[in-house]
């Protein structure tokens, strides 16, 4: 993703949770829907008492891959767009 663009946008998500593994279905960002159709990686970030898990994630029907990271604060999980580029 060297060429990415970045925008640290909140998205909704659809995610899958079955024993403390995360599956990413779908995510909605600018009013368009991004089926999920691989995760290629992700790795966990500390701050403080809690953490933030980031997923590269590939979107074959739009032809891109994005990094996203979901997160848990205030007793509600949050997911952000961090980054994207063209397949």
């Amino acid at each position: 993703m060297a060429q990415s663009n970045k925008v640290f946008e909140p998205v909704e998500a659809i995610v899958h949770f079955n024993n403390k593994k995360v599956r990413i279905l779908r995510f909605k960002w600018k009013n368009d829907v991004y089926k999920v159709t691989e995760m290629l990686q992700s790795w966990d970030i500390p701050s403080g008492d809690n953490f933030s898990t980031h997923y590269v994630v590939i979107c074959e029907d739009k032809n891109i891959m994005c990094e996203l990271s979901l997160n848990f604060t205030d007793r509600k999980w949050n997911c952000e767009l961090v980054q994207w580029d063209t397949l």
